[in-house]
């Protein structure tokens, strides 16, 4: 196992989305629910995403009928959700989600701008200066509304938007609506004191609608006109980003999780510290009833590390549930007979779960000569838990913090 440098990765997002093969993409009309081939990635107006290599999800039992082989090339069924998806994931690559902008420090939510079947996606911003964006989705692209400052409502199915704020003498409502998938200035009014002093009443402001000036009862004419105040709703995130995330992956395939054994609670845990190989870690825990550890969602996954900090076990590299299928050369859960779908190492819901440049496939042994890395531990980098792909036996470079951890379905 090599010891990366660098960032590493930052968030871990567990699939739970069946994903296509090759084909071709085919677009609904704005606001109808839409599918498309995973081949093409759908174009984001603000970023580019990385495309990735798909693979299959599929739940797989002990009955062979259950099981989905790769080939077969089930559809995305909302392309919006993963066209949300992968804005955030390329937002992460580019800004992260911390600090005052950052995706763990905003709020979001889905809601109804337009009459169409595709919510627009608030990303709202803790504070005044970062704002909210409020994204719209049509064809394959997104959108992007950047709201100056934090208050916005909306006419729900009605194609109206309002961005009303304002600060020390300068107050506005802008109102938007969609167009073609693109946001547009339907009109706008603005009201504002001329000298900017810290001294001022309302005879002292001035009042303009697109532009031109109006009297103040004129303004709210035109406001009223354009824009039902009565029947505006009040746009706010009230979702974390974990939780939109796994919305966001469940309504991109329109299922819930689709894992081995549809395994996705949250179950026993029991963390063992012996220098074992992962080998000796899989044979350990099926002789304690249990099997090593697979990790199915987010909220799994932060549940064993919140474990591990409160038992003080922060330090240990742990063994994983999953191993190199020398079939087809990627990572999987293993259940000790056949290997779960997709691949941990290639599908884009698993990528931020690996530490940076992992998995690295090769590595070095304790004799210095390159290595097979098959297997899977995890450990402590920089703050956060990351994956790794390792030897079997690490024990030449861990000896006394290697341990692993047993997964019971009870």
């Amino acid at each position: 196992m090599q010891k990366r440098q660098g960032n590493p990765a930052i968030f871990a997002i567990i699939a739970v989305i069946l994903i296509s093969g090759a084909g071709l993409t085919f677009f609904a009309a704005c606001g109808k629910s839409d599918t498309k081939k995973k081949s093409e990635e759908p174009v984001i107006s603000s970023a580019s995403v990385e495309s990735v290599e798909d693979h299959t999800q599929e739940s797989l039992s002990t009955e062979e009928e259950n099981y989905v082989p790769d080939s077969e090339e089930p559809e995305i069924v909302n392309a919006w959700a993963d066209a949300y998806y992968d804005y955030l994931i390329d937002f992460d690559r580019k800004y992260g989600k911390d600090g005052y902008d950052g995706l763990e420090c905003r709020t979001y939510d889905y809601i109804y701008v337009n009459d169409d079947d595709v919510p627009e996606l608030i990303l709202q911003g803790q504070d005044e200066a970062t704002g909210n964006l409020i994204l719209t989705y049509c064809d394959g692209k997104i959108d992007e509304l950047q709201t100056s400052r934090l208050y916005f409502d909306y006419i729900e199915k009605e194609n109206r938007l309002r961005n009303s704020e304002g600060h020390m003498g300068y107050y506005y409502d802008y109102i938007y609506t969609i167009k073609d998938g693109k946001w547009e200035t339907e009109e706008y009014g603005e009201y504002y004191v001329e000298d900017n002093t810290s001294e001022w009443d309302d005879d002292d402001l001035i009042y303009e609608w697109n532009g031109e000036k109006v009297s103040s009862s004129e303004y709210e004419k035109e406001l009223q006109t354009a824009y039902d105040v009565k029947k505006a709703k009040p746009g706010a995130g009230i979702l974390g980003y974990q939780e939109i995330m796994d919305d966001l992956r469940n309504d991109a395939a329109g299922i819930k999780s689709r894992y081995l054994e549809d395994d996705t609670g949250i179950h026993r845990y029991e963390v063992v510290v012996s220098d074992v190989t992962w080998d000796e870690a899989m044979e350990e825990c099926k002789a304690r009833g249990g099997y090593l550890v697979r990790i199915n969602t987010t909220e799994e996954k932060y549940h064993i590390e919140d474990m591990l900090r409160e038992n003080k076990q922060e330090k240990l590299v742990l063994w994983l549930g999953g191993r190199l299928d020398p079939e087809d050369g990627h990572y999987h859960w293993f259940d000790g007979e056949r290997y779960t779908h997709p691949a941990l190492d290639s599908d884009k819901y698993y990528q931020y779960c690996w530490l940076n440049g992992e998995p690295s496939f090769k590595g070095t042994d304790a004799e210095g000569k390159e290595a097979d890395e098959n297997y899977m531990c995890m450990f402590r980098v920089d703050g956060m838990w990351e994956w790794n792909d390792a030897p079997e036996d690490i024990s030449p470079y861990y000896k006394g913090k290697i341990g692993y951890i047993c997964e019971y379905d009870e």
